[in-house]
C-alpha cells in the first residue's frame, strides 16, 4: 500500500438526521455516526434514526458518546437506552452551567459484518464489546466509571485503569494491547497532576511503554454518573503480522512523556484492507512543553490545525481522510470559530461534534481529536 495516496473512506451521507460515514475494512465495515443538536437533531431523532438504520443494515453499535448540557443528557441517556438496552456501555459527559442553545451532540461507532460479543466485568456490567476478523481481535471499552465516588481523584483514575485491565484479561487481552484511550475528568485543573501520576505509574506496572503508548484525550468535563473519571480504551491483538500498530510521530511538537503525560500524540494501525490513524487531543504547545499563544484563541487553533495537519501529512494523508472527530472549546464564546476551522482546512461534513470542556491547562483555549482512514 503507498502511504503517499490520499484515498480517503466514503464519502459522508446522511441516514436521517444522523451523518454517516463508512470506512471499509478487512471483509467488515466501520459504520460512524454523528450529529449535532438543532431543529432536526434532538436526542429523540438520533435515537428513532438510530434504530431505524440498525434495523435497515444489521450493524451492531460498539461505541455511543454523547456531550452536552444536563437536560440533553438526560434525554438522549433515556432514549438511547430504550434503543440499546439500559446496560449499553455509553459515555454520557455533562457540562455543567451552560447557558443558550445546546451544543455537544452525539458520535456512534457500530461495526457491519462481524459477529460482536459482550465484554463483562467480574460483577457482570457490560463494559465494551469484542469482535474479530482475519487479521486481528478487536475490543471497544466505553462508560468506564468508578464506583467509590469518595476517593480522589487519582485513586478513582487507578480505578477506572483496573476495570480497563481486568475486562481485557476477561478476554485473553492486557494494558499492552490498547492503542486509544479517553479520560474524561470532572474539575480536571484541579488535579491533573494527580491524574498524569496515577496513569503513569499504572502504564509503568504494566509494562506498556515496552510496546507502545496508547494514543489518548484527557478532557475536563463531568459524566452522569458523578465520578471524578470516566475513561474509554480500544485495544487489538494481532492474529499475525498481516496487522501493524505504529506510534505516528508529530513532527512539529515533542513527546508528551518529556512533560509527565503518558500518551502517544498518535496511532497507526494498518491491515491489508487499509489504515485508520488515531490522532491524541492535541492543542497549542510547542515542542519543549510550554503552552503557545497565550489568551488568543484564534492563534492557538490555528497552531493546533497546523500540528494535525503534519501528522496527518507523515502518515501520508490529508484532512479528506477524517472521518471523526471532536473539536474542544474551553469558552463557549468561542466555538462559533470551529465553523469557520473546518471550513477553512476543508473537513469533510457530519464527522465531528463541538464541545465545551476545561482543556487541561488553564491557558489552554482549543483541543481538537481526530481519526483519520484511508483505504
Amino acid at each position: 500500500m503507498n502511504p503517499s495516496v490520499h484515498s480517503p473512506a466514503e464519502p459522508s451521507r446522511f441516514f436521517g438526521s444522523l451523518g454517516l460515514h463508512l470506512v471499509p475494512k478487512c471483509g467488515w465495515t466501520e459504520c460512524l455516526l454523528a450529529n449535532v443538536p438543532g431543529p432536526s437533531g434532538t436526542p429523540s431523532h438520533w435515537a428513532g434514526d438510530l434504530a431505524n438504520f440498525l434495523l435497515e443494515t444489521g450493524a451492531t453499535v460498539v461505541e455511543v458518546d454523547g456531550f452536552g448540557n444536563e437536560s440533553l443528557i438526560c434525554e438522549l441517556e433515556n432514549t438511547i437506552s430504550k434503543t440499546l438496552g439500559s446496560s449499553f456501555p455509553a459515555s454520557y459527559l455533562i457540562r455543567s452551567g451552560n447557558h443558550g442553545p445546546d451544543v455537544g451532540g452525539i458520535l456512534v461507532r457500530a461495526v457491519l459484518g462481524l459477529s460482536v460479543s459482550p465484554v463483562t466485568r467480574a460483577d457482570g456490567r457490560t463494559i465494551g464489546f469484542l469482535f474479530e476478523d482475519d487479521h486481528a481481535h478487536y475490543c471497544y471499552l466505553g462508560g468506564i466509571t468508578s464506583y467509590h465516588h469518595d476517593r480522589n481523584g487519582a485513586e478513582q483514575t487507578l480505578e477506572v485503569l483496573e476495570s480497563i485491565r481486568s475486562g481485557l484479561a476477561t478476554i485473553g487481552m492486557n494494558f499492552r494491547d490498547v492503542l486509544r484511550t479517553w479520560f474524561y475528568l470532572d474539575d480536571i485543573l484541579e488535579w491533573y497532576d494527580g491524574f498524569n501520576s496515577a496513569r503513569t505509574a499504572f502504564l509503568t506496572e504494566h509494562d506498556v511503554f515496552s510496546r507502545l503508548m496508547p494514543a489518548s484525550t484527557g478532557i475536563g468535563i463531568a459524566n452522569s454518573t458523578g465520578s471524578l473519571a470516566l475513561a474509554k480504551a480500544h485495544a487489538c491483538r494481532a492474529k499475525s503480522s498481516t496487522l501493524q500498530v505504529r506510534v505516528a510521530e508529530s513532527p512539529l511538537q515533542g513527546s508528551a512523556h518529556s512533560y509527565g503525560s503518558a500518551f502517544s500524540r498518535a496511532v497507526e494501525i494498518a491491515t491489508p484492507a487499509g489504515r485508520t490513524l488515531h490522532i491524541s487531543g492535541t492543542a497549542s504547545i510547542a515542542p519543549s512543553g510550554e503552552t503557545e499563544y497565550i489568551g488568543d484563541v484564534q492563534s492557538q487553533i490555528y497552531r493546533t490545525m497546523e500540528v494535525v495537519e503534519a501528522i496527518l501529512q507523515q502518515a501520508g494523508m490529508a484532512w479528506s481522510n477524517s472521518v471523526r472527530g471532536i473539536a474542544y472549546f474551553s469558552n463557549a464564546a468561542d466555538m462559533h470559530l470551529w465553523e469557520a476551522t473546518r471550513s477553512t482546512y476543508q473537513l469533510p461534513p457530519n464527522i465531528e461534534v463541538v464541545v465545551h470542556a476545561d482543556i487541561c491547562r488553564h491557558d489552554l483555549l482549543f483541543e481538537l481529536e481526530l481519526e483519520a482512514a484511508e483505504s
